[in-house]
């Protein structure tokens, strides 16, 4: 709702005061769901302001179920030379008590001279056991040019335990111990973002939280020293980067999406116990250490939804797809729902990937019986469409497709790949089998696939 702004001019000043009056008026007369719809779309800084336009907006903001607080903005003032910044953190924690309900979300970014000793801990304690929210982000900016950068948290036991608090992000800061995730059986998205804390303090919080299904982690060890274990059964997606660590072992039977940042040990030392994802390239196999992702695509027939893994990847696309990247897959060509979902990813991905491993499925390459459709078959098939796959943007340099048949719905996805210009310098394939029938039905499939015309004039198409 827009005010008319105040005229200089003594014969408009009148009118002016009966617009802003009439629009308090207006806004009075919202309902308080749409008021609280209204105030859910604005940043807290917005909140506040838009409280001085009646008191009912000033009271209805503080039932709004998600607060966004960025302290990194409340600085000098525009018109007194004040520097208020040293005053945001008991705003907030104002802010906090004065709110009449509990929070569906809270998000905190501050700098850490602005919270004095105990400061953190204290909004960590009411915000999770007095306002009950259920998802938490505190993130300690950096400051160019300041000394105490890192915050150190010094938790009491069970800080984070609360079965309300489903989501917990936190960022740069220092974990003393790791006491304050005692008995987290309630969490289930945990992302620790440039944190610091010793590889057994990191090892211990993670058995602290069982029920973890999403995890998110930069981990920053203060000495080189020790493994890194993730034993959490129920995981579906795992991002790692973390540095001073000799190595890392990842036993997570459920797990359908690994994504390496960046790591500092060898891939001797990297141990994944997952059947699911063993695939042939990996982040070291490029030699780069470009940021490389393993993705076991599945969507049983009867699954409505699309997987927990999945839905992360395409809800932050910039956060856990980046240029230059290599990717492996893992799919069932005759599911169109597994199909859809590559589509998804690919045609999300920023810019160009460095490779992108296709590992088929045994199941694609069993033979069907006459009248069996593919399982998740809609009404189209995406060999028979005309539009480029996964679109006309997408761009990789390498190309692997494993366990090739030369089944129709493979031939189809290699020829879309070859001829629309997706593949830019080589597309390598490997038999599924070395038997005599297949190896030469393979065999044809690759020549009519060398013969194709290319969207690259520079690519080599060549079978292992």
């Amino acid at each position: 709702m827009e005010i008319s702004s105040l005229s200089s001019s003594d014969t408009r000043g009148k009118d002016d005061l009966v617009d802003a009056v009439n629009t308090d008026d207006r806004i009075s007369t919202l309902s308080k769901d749409l008021l609280l719809k209204i105030l859910s779309s604005l940043s807290t800084k917005e909140v506040v302001r838009a409280s001085v336009l009646s008191k009912r907006w000033g009271d209805v903001w503080k039932e709004t179920s998600e607060i966004f607080m960025d302290m990194r903005y409340i600085t000098i003032s525009r018109y007194l030379s004040i520097d208020f910044s040293p005053y945001a953190a008991g705003w907030l924690t104002k802010v906090i008590n004065d709110h009449s309900g509990n929070f569906e979300r809270f998000t905190i970014y501050h700098f850490a001279y602005q919270c004095a000793d105990g400061m953190v801990e204290a909004w960590i304690r009411s915000l999770i056991h007095v306002k009950h929210v259920k998802h938490l982000t505190l993130v300690n900016c950096f400051r160019p040019f300041l000394v105490t950068s890192i915050l150190t948290l010094d938790l009491p036991p069970k800080s984070f335990s609360h079965p309300n608090l489903k989501s917990l992000h936190l960022g740069r800061y220092n974990l003393k111990d790791p006491h304050g995730f005692d008995n987290c059986w309630n969490l289930k998205k945990l992302k620790l973002i440039a944190v610091f804390a010793e590889i057994e303090v990191f090892n211990v919080v993670l058995m602290s939280c069982p029920s973890l299904e999403v995890l998110v982690v930069d981990l920053h060890c203060h000495k080189q020293s020790g493994l890194l274990k993730i034993e959490n059964r129920n995981l579906k997606f795992v991002c790692l980067s973390c540095s001073q660590i000799d190595g890392i072992e990842v036993a997570t039977p459920s797990l359908e999406i690994l994504t390496v940042k960046s790591l500092s040990c060898e891939i001797e030392k990297f141990v994944i116990a997952n059947p699911n994802l063993q695939f042939n390239r990996n982040y070291w196999a490029t030699g780069q250490l470009y940021p490389h992702t393993s993705y076991y695509i599945s969507c049983p027939p009867d699954q409505e939804k699309t997987s927990i893994g999945h839905e992360v990847m395409m809800s932050e696309p910039s956060e856990y797809m980046k240029v230059y990247a290599s990717m492996s897959v893992s799919i069932d060509l005759t599911n169109t729902k597994e199909v859809d979902m590559l589509k998804e990813v690919l045609a999300a991905w920023p810019d160009e990937m460095q490779e992108l491993e296709i590992l088929i499925k045994n199941n694609s390459n069993a033979p069907r019986k006459e009248g069996e459709t593919p399982i998740g078959r809609t009404k189209r098939k995406f060999w028979e469409e005309t539009k480029p796959f996964p679109n006309g943007y997408f761009r990789v340099h390498t190309v692997w497709l494993f366990n090739f048949s030369g089944s129709k719905e493979e031939f189809a996805l290699a020829s879309r790949l070859i001829t629309q210009g997706t593949v830019v310098m080589t597309m390598k394939i490997q038999p599924a089998s070395i038997s005599l029938s297949n190896k030469l039905q393979i065999e044809a499939a690759v020549t009519k696939l060398k013969e194709l015309p290319k969207g690259h004039t520079e690519l080599s198409i060549v079978m292992f």
